[in-house]
């Protein structure tokens, strides 16, 4: 073997082995909390047991390491505990921004963590829709029908999304997520 095909086969190496590399980046921007506050990442599971801990600083905060599997984590400011991002964790660049409520945060980066946040930011809309006409009763026994059947549609609309989202993502870790804890409704 001369030098050129040890070189060329060298390269190649390396590039597989950065293809298959295990590290996770998370590059959180947190706009709406102060300097030196406490941002928590957890196994969605086990959300008071932190992976890891970090703090904001410039409005931004920063997550790296090393994960062997793909897996539903939450990333939650430490005096608000309740307004979480839930996201998967995996190898790759993830952007996460965390916000306080009313403003909801957002994930993205990854192929898994765009199709979760599509998938939120439809179930999000839809969701809306039927607060709307929950907020606004019924006058009569007819717009009590059409209410009934608007939010009945919109609750089919929510299923199809999620359905519609376990078959695209079928061969990732959002596919098999929702195929293991989305049970359909029985509509009639």
């Amino acid at each position: 073997m001369n030098s050129k095909s040890i070189v060329g086969l060298a390269a190649m190496s390396l590039m597989l082995t950065a293809c298959q590399s295990n590290s996770y980046r998370i590059d959180g921007f947190a706009g709406m909390f102060l300097e030196g506050d406490t941002v928590v990442l957890a196994a969605d599971t086990t959300p008071d047991a932190p992976l890891a801990v970090t703090l904001v600083h410039d409005g931004k905060f920063l997550f790296a390491g090393e994960t062997d599997t793909v897996g539903l984590c939450t990333v939650y400011q430490k005096q608000l505990p309740d307004q979480r991002l839930t996201f998967f964790l995996e190898p790759g660049n993830i952007t996460i921004e965390l916000n306080r409520a009313p403003v909801c945060s957002r994930v993205s980066g990854t192929i898994v963590n765009n199709e979760w946040q599509a998938l939120t930011d439809s179930i999000q809309l839809l969701s809306k829709g039927v607060m709307r006409l929950l907020k606004k009763p019924a006058t009569d026994s007819a717009g009590q029908v059409n209410h009934v059947h608007a939010i009945d549609c919109l609750h089919r609309r929510m299923s199809s999304c999620i359905q519609h989202a376990a078959q695209r993502n079928r061969d990732n870790a959002l596919g098999r997520y929702i195929l293991d804890h989305y049970q359909a409704p029985a509509f009639q």
